[in-house]
């Protein structure tokens, strides 16, 4: 009997510290990012500037973080890695037209190596090629080279199209989405010609290399109990993925894997509407970029304040693969709704921030 109590004794003693020690594993900090290097303000022979709106309308200010990250759409769509350079656009100036300037920065040191101003051009989105270009979307489309120089573009009227819209590129750098209203069509990202696909589609919110997905499709005559769906459309035709309580903008992780981020807890469905997992999360959250071999994806963890009043933000990275955490980035200073953020391709490197601070993580 007295052997037995040890045992039962020695049992319970070793199974609570095999407990505590998985707590304390579950309780640790992920790994950490290195830092590289924060550079900012970010200007070429002229002040970065902001806008401000006072009693004589629109006027050019001084630095303001309001007029660079106050937009979740743009927080993906500002800033690129292209081969040996990270580029970025900025807004500088509203008067007598909006004027954005491009920098090429050294991916090394953050140093601005070239600079470009295109007046009146309108810059919607900047997108990071497979082949290390990059896709400047505004009133028209501008292919350039890491260092700024044009290496093609087109026209959206020039298409036969009355009107045209880039504003999605593919996870993998390879396509472009041209919402043509009405219809839309992929644009190969290397020559800028369309691919087989032209549809008489509806909103974009993602492409993949072969298709697009919207949560403008609604199918409530089937699901007349839902309010969100997700629908995937290629060369075969309408296919619905995802029908529910709750729906977002999803985005494409890989060409056969995608987010959708408006529920509560992120899910992440296939091109075949399979659920492949849910993610846990416990604060408010927003889609922040994917690698572009698609191993790993990023969210925004916001605290708010108010609808539109980000107290504090920070990064998870995750793997695409298993959909753990790798590491989170918490900015110095948040954006107003979202800072800008952006992988290298091979998601080794992950940089965040505005034209104020950039700064540049090499992740675990």
């Amino acid at each position: 009997m007295k052997l037995g109590s040890q045992f039962s004794k020695f049992f319970t003693q070793a199974t609570m510290f095999l407990m505590v020690s998985v707590a304390i594993g579950f309780a640790q900090k992920p790994p950490q990012p290195t830092h590289v290097w924060s550079v900012g303000p970010l200007s070429k022979g002229k002040p970065v500037v902001g806008i401000t709106i006072g009693s004589a309308g629109a006027t050019v200010s001084a630095p303001h973080v309001d007029s660079q990250t106050g937009s979740i759409f743009a927080a993906t769509r500002s800033v690129v890695f292209a081969g040996d350079r990270i580029v970025l656009s900025s807004l500088v100036g509203i008067v007598p037209k909006q004027e954005y300037q491009l920098l090429s920065l050294d991916i090394k040191t953050g140093e601005i190596k070239d600079s470009r101003e295109l007046v009146g051009f309108g810059v919607r989105a900047i997108f990071a090629t497979n082949d290390a270009h990059v896709i400047v979307s505004g009133s028209s489309v501008l292919r350039l080279t890491p260092d700024l120089i044009d290496d093609g573009s087109f026209d959206y009227h020039a298409t036969g199209h009355k009107n045209g819209r880039v504003q999605c590129v593919s996870p993998d750098g390879s396509t472009l989405g041209n919402a043509t209203s009405p219809g839309y069509e992929l644009i190969d990202a290397q020559t800028l010609k369309p691919t087989a696909l032209t549809v008489n589609g509806v909103v974009d919110t993602s492409v993949n290399s072969k298709g697009f997905v919207t949560d403008n499709a609604h199918w409530i005559s089937d699901y007349p109990k839902d309010t969100a769906f997700v629908t995937y459309t290629d060369a075969t035709g309408q296919h619905l993925l995802y029908h529910g309580k709750c729906g977002g903008r999803p985005q494409f992780l890989t060409d056969d894997l995608i987010l959708e981020p408006g529920c509560k807890n992120p899910l992440i469905v296939d091109i075949h509407g399979n659920l492949v997992r849910t993610l846990p999360l416990k604060d408010s959250f927003s889609y922040a970029g994917v690698s572009q071999n698609g191993k790993r994806f990023a969210l925004q963890a916001g605290n708010f304040s108010g609808m539109h009043t980000l107290k504090q933000e920070r990064f998870v990275i995750y793997s695409v693969d298993t959909g753990e955490p790798v590491t989170e980035i918490t900015p110095d200073v948040p954006g107003e709704e979202q800072s800008w953020t952006a992988f290298s391709p091979d998601g080794s490197l992950f940089i965040v921030g505005s034209p104020l601070k950039l700064t540049l993580y090499r992740l675990p």
